[in-house]
């Protein structure tokens, strides 16, 4: 080897150790983006909160993709909802923001370092991480100090099952409910309650929605309905949807229920009213997922649907404790 390449190759290498000490000093700090509803920045959150105690530092939140949204004709307008929780969910610094190394500002030279040598600094994806894969489950995240922002969905309860107890106060709410939702929660809690969730909205009215998620058929919730007439007595149904009216005109239910059609746009009511059911059936929804992972029925039957999208392959969001259909 050279004089002039050892030189060279030791210049690379004590710039990747430069590097390397810069990221260290943004081990104490994570920032995890906020992307999607309610039930999406629920499992962002999770996440996060879990990430935090895994790895002993302060998580902030990335709230750009509220203003984005805004702006794209093929996407659904979303708000942040998860303020009514006792959540605490502090927002990122432009400062914070700044010190993220996105693939797409890396020089050519840059690229070709990451290429011939591998160094980690060089990586194609800079300190951040973005999930390809919604459902999967990566322990090393929860591990490794290498990333400093997470770009994703995160689906999979084996991120934040170990924090459940902390997770059911975060995501409980201290706002007093109003009479119409107090007397349905009465209703309820003396009853053998089971939510059904069925989810349109964006699912049918949006292209790319319709296209990715589809929809549970009538014979998904007939089933689901069969099942847990088989093993609940007297069970009572509540039904919520984003489509109510869809929702009287084609579910038949030869049981009693109640048509919960009173939390337009307060996402947040219905979550809380489902969880409290003794059992849940759930659309393919992170909303309705929410709803029955936070019943703390501890016989809780949770009936989910086998096609969580139109996808080919098994997803992986569903706990193995719950029934699929």
């Amino acid at each position: 080897m050279t004089l002039e390449l050892t030189a060279l190759l030791n210049y690379i290498f004590a710039k990747n150790k430069y590097k390397r000490e810069i990221l260290t000093d943004l081990n104490n700090k994570r920032i995890v983006k906020f992307n999607g509803g309610l039930g999406n920045q629920m499992f962002q959150y999770a996440f996060a909160y879990a990430l935090g105690k895994k790895l002993g530092v302060d998580v902030a939140f990335d709230f750009k993709f509220f203003e984005d949204v805004k702006v794209y004709d093929a996407a659904t307008d979303r708000e942040f909802e998860l303020g009514v929780f006792n959540t605490e969910c502090r927002e990122a610094t432009k400062e914070d923001l700044e010190k993220v190394i996105f693939s797409k500002r890396r020089s050519k030279f840059q690229n070709f370092l990451w290429r011939v040598f591998k160094l980690k600094s060089f990586a194609p994806d800079g300190n951040n991480f973005l999930q390809t894969n919604s459902y999967n489950f990566d322990k090393n995240l929860l591990k490794s100090m290498d990333y400093y922002y997470y770009d994703g969905y995160f689906q999979n309860e084996n991120y934040f099952k170990s924090e459940r107890e902390d997770l059911l106060k975060c995501f409980s709410s201290d706002l007093a409910l109003d009479e119409k939702n107090q007397l349905v929660l009465n209703k309820i809690l003396s009853k053998n309650s089971v939510s059904i969730h069925i989810r349109r909205g964006d699912y049918v009215t949006l292209e790319c929605a319709k296209k990715f998620h589809g929809t549970c058929s009538l014979k998904y919730y007939e089933k689901a309905i069969e099942h847990i007439a088989s093993k609940v007595e007297n069970p009572h149904f509540f039904l919520f949807s984003d489509d109510i009216d869809w929702v009287i005109k084609n579910m038949k239910i030869e049981h009693p229920f109640s048509v919960v059609d009173f939390n337009q746009g307060k996402g947040w009511l219905d979550l809380n009213l489902m969880k409290h059911c003794k059992h849940n059936v759930i659309a393919n929804s992170s909303f309705s997922w929410w709803g029955a992972w936070l019943n703390e029925n501890p016989q809780k039957i949770v009936i989910a649907p086998k096609k969580w999208n139109t996808l080919r392959g098994k997803c992986k969001i569903i706990p193995n404790e719950w029934i699929t259909l």
